[in-house]
């Protein structure tokens, strides 16, 4: 099933391009009726497409170009009507919207969600028209928005094939991760680089989305617009899945708060 909000592709308002400057599709990743080994507590089909809805809202009225046209590309079958209205009658920027509809939330054994949400984005991104209209996919979790992204976009230079967020993970666990709520790159660093990727996970040493997207890009760090570390915090707002936890509590902005200092004293230290 496939929806586009806006029949004729068109430069949304204000939209000024220039060569140097990518154009961004903004992909929005959703599963409205999980799994049932998905192992998430947000588990309520409402209450994830009342999530769903508010964070089209904000993309719908986000005034950088980063999400000038939408991808919304969801995997359970669920009904995506109440999201199509939104998109026609709550877009006061006239952005392009595609919405497509893409089987396959059923997670292999040995894996977890990940492999889900790479095949969902091999797929949808397959077929997606918006695509050829840019250069660069925008990849967020659906249910949540990121209100700093186009700040961290502006401070990074141009041209660029790679941002996304590398930590140190913290005790018990060793190595590192990559954030995988939100990256940006290329189309053309998503097709050699991480498509089909899925493939490689297992039940051992890559069994999270998280590691796979971190041992596919560490062998970039270093290079040419190839960043594996935001210039600024970019922090999520909304909800977790797994544990249905605001990501706005005391510990969280703590650790923001750490962060954000870190970055402008040791801005090479994966925190």
């Amino acid at each position: 099933m496939a929806f586009m909000a806006v029949s004729e592709i068109r430069e949304p308002i204000g939209t000024k391009h220039s060569d140097a400057s990518p154009g961004y599709l903004l992909v929005m990743t959703a599963t409205i009726i999980p799994a049932a080994d998905a192992g998430v507590r947000r588990a309520d089909p409402r209450v994830r497409l009342e999530d769903y809805k508010q964070a089209l809202r904000f993309w719908l009225n986000y005034e950088h170009p980063c999400a000038d046209q939408i991808l919304f590309l969801e995997n359970s079958g669920a009904d995506l009507e109440e999201l199509q209205v939104i998109a026609r009658e709550e877009n006061p920027r006239h952005k392009p919207v595609e919405m497509l509809s893409i089987p396959g939330n059923q997670i292999p054994q040995g894996s977890n969600y990940g492999y889900t949400e790479m095949q969902l984005l091999d797929d949808g991104l397959a077929q997606s028209q918006l695509r050829h209209q840019t250069t660069h996919m925008v990849k967020v979790t659906g249910r949540l928005t990121f209100p700093a992204l186009g700040r961290a976009l502006d401070r990074i230079s141009k041209p660029f094939e790679l941002l996304v967020d590398c930590r140190k993970l913290g005790f018990p666990r060793r190595g590192f991760d990559a954030n995988t709520q939100l990256f940006v790159c290329s189309h053309s660093f998503y097709d050699r680089v991480l498509r089909d990727s899925k493939r490689e996970m297992n039940a051992t040493d890559v069994r999270l989305l998280e590691h796979l997207i971190y041992r596919k890009i560490a062998a970039f760090k270093g290079q040419p617009g190839m960043h594996l570390r935001f210039p600024c915090n970019v922090e999520p707002v909304g909800h977790s899945g797994f544990k249905s936890r605001s990501y706005n509590t005391i510990g969280a902005s703590f650790t923001r708060t750490l962060r954000a200092t870190l970055r402008v004293i040791v801005p090479n230290y994966w925190f």
